[in-house]
């Protein structure tokens, strides 16, 4: 095993209800676990914190079946677009489907509950406004499907005080007077959930913050990132002055030292964009990652004194080394990529605290 990553499911808990504590009694939270928990294990995520929430939501029907097959037995609405291949899973295995298109309503098997979804400005899926008269007859004509929740996507939320997101939110309640069903209302992602309080109608859906991360640049400082990545020196050996470092020969040693040689590159998700622009930490000190980032590989220079042994503990993430948004402001991406990027071949631990 060249490295693992360990989540630590007493941060998990605390951020669960750090972001439960900016609701009104009576609102739930749904916990998104989609993309295995944002890289994070989604079985043990959701076995979790199953009791500090409502709802679960994934991207796709497989997603929502691992969870059933792990054991959870709370609702879970899935995002994606049914299909006629995946329209028997929502009733086998108790799943919530998502309409957003019409055309969903002739796809979607007697039996299966769903949630409409509008589309009030992130221009990705959804129903539009001047659907609604089309969608509350096909609602009434499809009584074999039971609709019992409405919901739309914040695109701006991540910013506190954002002019769209409040347009968006006009909109949604305009959309919401029209039906009177009694569904489920939400819309608030994290970011409405702690920039946005009127966006929390009767559920928000928490993904980011639940992991430990604020969704922009805007911090949530009560949050703790749940998630260490470790690997090890799985060699350690001299380098003279002026010899070069990895492809294109791009780093030279400025004295005599030593480097080791860390088993993990871009396969397992260390961005190449990070190539001098990357630090890992060795009993609890910061040493610089040099040379270009390889698919396997990164070296690190540990100086001029040899200290540390093959097989020494090498943490890529985590609390003595640096963060996911650290990773993401250094090679201009978000912090969810850097988690999501990390591979599945990578074993995930699960530890209490």
């Amino acid at each position: 095993m060249n490295s693992f990553v360990e989540v630590n499911l007493s941060k998990l808990k605390d951020n669960t209800e750090v972001l439960a504590r900016y609701l009104s009694p009576g609102v739930k939270q749904m916990a998104v676990v989609k993309a295995d928990a944002y890289g994070h294990g989604a079985v043990p995520v959701a076995r979790a914190i199953e009791d500090q929430v409502a709802w679960f939501a994934v991207n796709d029907v497989d997603e929502g079946i691992a969870l059933r097959e792990g054991g959870i037995d709370a609702p879970i609405l899935v995002f994606g677009v049914p299909t006629d291949e995946t329209a028997p899973a929502y009733p086998a295995y108790r799943l919530t489907a998502t309409v957003s298109d019409l055309v969903h309503f002739g796809i979607l098997r007697g039996g299966t509950q769903y949630h409409l979804n509008f589309d009030t400005g992130m221009g990705r899926l959804g129903l539009a406004e001047d659907e609604i008269p089309q969608t509350e007859k096909l609602v009434e004509e499809r009584k074999s499907i039971t609709c019992t929740g409405i919901y739309s996507h914040f695109a701006t939320a991540e910013a506190p005080g954002s002019a769209m997101a409040e347009t968006q939110l006009e909109r949604f309640r305009t959309i919401c007077r029209r039906f009177s069903g009694g569904w489920i209302a939400h819309m608030a992602n994290t970011g409405g959930t702690v920039f946005y309080p009127s966006s929390h109608f009767d559920m928000v859906r928490n993904g980011i913050g639940l992991y430990g991360y604020a969704p922009g640049d805007a911090p949530v400082r009560e949050l703790q990132p749940c998630l260490r990545w470790v690997s090890h020196l799985a060699q350690v050996r001299r380098i003279r002055k002026g010899e070069t470092v990895s492809y294109g020969a791009r780093w030279k040693a400025p004295e005599d030292g030593y480097i080791g040689t860390v088993p993990v590159g871009y396969e397992e998700g260390i961005p190449r964009l990070l190539t001098g622009n990357l630090d890992v930490a060795i009993a609890e000190t910061r040493y610089p990652v040099v040379g270009t980032v390889t698919m396997n590989f990164i070296m690190v220079y540990l100086g001029p004194s040899k200290i540390y042994e093959t097989g020494t503990p090498v943490e890529l993430l985590g609390p003595h080394a640096q963060t996911a948004d650290e990773w993401a402001r250094r090679s201009q991406t978000i912090a969810y990529e850097i988690l999501t990027g990390i591979s599945e071949r990578v074993p995930r631990r699960h530890v209490a605290g």
